[in-house]
């Protein structure tokens, strides 16, 4: 693992940042791409809802296995080949599409291979920064990366995908390869360091064996060490079950929010407004990006994520009670400002909380049990809508991120934070 000079880790991070931002910007693009190619080769919107459904498939069936993949193998290696997997999906699917040969199957294997080197990179992206950041520094460089993320991913993404789909659909794909292309040569020139889980180090009084030496142990014995160490550490096993519970409120209130805001829905925007609604939600995610850090020196750990699960409360409340635009666009910028406290402040936590050697499978485990709740959500948002309307979604939403404040004020404490501290230094691989 990299224990390289000053200037070293700071190129390094730069690089990591460039690669991070550009894929990013990439991922904002597929988001709007993929779907308006789609409705162009079928009318159905079941088959067109498929993509999505496609893209979000590895969440669920690949998530355990990349996070052991990522402590097995050199870090900043699985980067690069992330982004070149996604680019080359990519041109072979501009190029069916320029023979006027690509049907809906292909469209949907991309669509996999793109969530599935998502993952990759950024669960590879978040175990790799400890090595490169000290502690002391990370939540200035998850800031950094989440400020990214969303202002690209979520700003400007979305909006020039539209552009680039409006001067035709092989344009798009070959851009988004070229995001891709250009962001694994940001970690080519750029990531230097050796970034291998498995090499010995001293720098964080881990054990590591030798791999020249070392046997490697079996599949199911890396993944049930990190699902036992993620169920060990009640910090960050009630943050997993709260990030379920919470993913389940946003995916129900952004699966009906189009049919409440756009006409003929109460508020009565247009396309073009209900696009300028959602950047207020990645206003939000910047802001609370940037600031995670001080606010956290003067809140504490503890309040600081109480602030995102009272502006979650708040965001899918105020809907519910009115279809007033300015109001629903103030609340979706404070529930963006929450997410963007919370997404640094718990991807930080479990820098700090998990062994390197185990920070791919047990984030990927937690990322799996929070993420678990998305399709549940938005499954019982869309049952719920057809029956009663969208209010009472965004009602029973509320309702049970207002739930969640019962056993996290229990349970998440400064001191048992410390303490998963404490063990976290104990242990030894």
């Amino acid at each position: 693992m990299s224990t390289g000079t000053q200037p070293a880790a700071r190129r390094d991070f730069a690089g990591l940042w460039a690669s991070y931002g550009l894929s990013s910007l990439a991922d904002g693009l597929v988001v709007i791409v993929l779907p308006l190619t789609a409705l162009d080769l079928t009318s159905s919107p079941g088959l067109v809802a498929g993509v999505k459904w496609a893209q979000t498939l590895p969440y669920v069936l690949c998530t355990l296995a990349i996070g052991i993949l990522i402590d097995r193998a050199e870090r900043s290696r699985l980067i690069l080949r992330a982004h070149v997997l996604r680019a080359v999906a990519l041109v072979l699917l501009a190029l069916a599409l320029a023979g006027d040969v690509a049907p809906l199957p292909l469209l949907y294997v991309v669509a996999f291979l793109l969530g599935t080197a998502e993952l990759v990179a950024d669960l590879t992206t978040t175990s790799v920064l400890p090595a490169m950041v000290p502690q002391d520094r990370l939540d200035g460089a998850n800031a950094r990366l989440e400020s990214a993320r969303s202002s690209l991913n979520e700003f400007v993404g979305p909006p020039l995908g539209g552009l680039l789909v409006a001067i035709g659909a092989i344009t798009a794909t070959l851009s988004m390869a070229g995001l891709y292309l250009v962001a694994a040569g940001a970690v080519l020139l750029l990531l230097r360091g050796s970034y291998d889980p498995r090499d010995r180090t001293e720098a964080d009084g881990e054990r590591r064996e030798e791999t020249a030496t070392a046997a490697r142990p079996r599949l199911r014995d890396e993944l049930t060490e990190g699902l036992h160490y993620l169920r060990r550490q009640p910090v960050l096993w009630n943050l997993a079950i709260m990030v379920c519970v919470m993913a389940a409120t946003w995916s129900a209130w952004s699966a009906v929010l189009v049919l409440y805001a756009v006409t003929p829905g109460p508020m009565g925007l247009s396309g073009t407004g209900y696009g300028l609604l959602l950047t207020t939600l990645a206003l939000g995610g910047v802001l609370g990006s940037l600031t995670a850090g001080r606010v956290r020196k003067v809140l504490g750990t503890r309040n600081l994520l109480a602030i995102d699960v009272v502006t979650g409360i708040v965001m899918l409340a105020v809907p519910a009670l009115t279809a007033q635009v300015w109001s629903v666009a103030a609340v979706t910028f404070l529930g963006g400002v929450g997410s963007g406290l919370w997404n640094v402040t718990v991807v930080t936590l479990r820098q700090q909380l998990i062994p390197d050697a185990l920070l791919g499978r047990v984030s990927s485990a937690s990322r799996l049990i929070g993420w678990g709740g998305m399709p549940l959500g938005a499954a019982l948002a869309g049952v719920l809508s057809q029956l009663v309307g969208p209010r009472l979604v965004f009602a029973l939403g509320a309702l049970a991120c207002a739930l969640l404040l019962f056993p996290f004020f229990r349970t998440i404490r400064e001191e048992t934070i410390e303490e998963a501290k404490r063990q976290r230094a104990a242990h030894r691989q």
